[in-house]
């Protein structure tokens, strides 16, 4: 059973979180980008000792199946803090790589002049930020079965693997998931492993 919540936090409970890059622009490409996503899973484990169980990290998009400490702030505020402070860190490599060219390991599908005028048009009137890189909104629902739980890890973990991505043919080849640690026991990140 699956519960959506966006505006309370039950500690202890485990959740299927999504969010999701403004204009579904392709950030997350290669190791530099994901890496950001990779230095918050870091913050979440060592600050509040929250446990991440699943993850894929999509060109756009990032799916997480975390579980809340007690120590944790509300997952609202989690997620709001996480994409502010990835926001300010996507800007500045986007900065980076728009004066060191286009040469650098995968890169992204428009050029990076664009991407920082296009996430500046996204600002809402009265906003004092210079860019919106994040849409406002973010999905969670709270995982209470095993079954809902290996639906939402399945999920994740073949989302590569769709025709409309196509970016592996087998969920463990993925680099920037959780598929190779439950499939091999050998994953790009260290995460808790769910044994049933």
């Amino acid at each position: 059973m699956a519960v959506r919540y966006n505006k309370i936090n039950l500690p202890n409970e485990l959740y299927f979180v999504t969010f999701t890059i403004a204009g579904w622009k392709h950030i997350f490409i290669n190791n530099r980008y994901c890496n950001l996503i990779y230095k918050w899973f870091d913050y979440l484990r060592s600050d509040y000792e929250n446990q991440i169980y699943g993850y894929v990290i999509m060109p756009n998009h990032v799916h997480i199946l975390i579980q809340l400490s007690e120590k944790s702030p509300l997952l609202p505020k989690l997620i709001q803090n996480a994409k502010r402070f990835l926001a300010y860190d996507i800007v500045r490599l986007l900065k980076e790589d728009k004066v060191n060219g286009e040469a650098r390991e995968g890169a992204l599908r428009y050029k990076k002049e664009e991407l920082l005028n296009n996430f500046k048009g996204n600002l809402k009137k009265g906003s004092n930020a210079k860019h919106r890189i994040f849409k406002d909104k973010y999905n969670s629902l709270i995982i209470q079965s095993n079954r809902f739980f290996l639906e939402k890890l399945n999920y994740i973990h073949n989302n590569p693997c769709q025709e409309k991505w196509n970016l592996c043919d087998y969920p463990e080849n993925y680099k920037y998931s959780s598929a190779s640690n439950y499939i091999t026991e050998k994953g790009n990140y260290e995460i808790g492993i769910m044994d049933f």
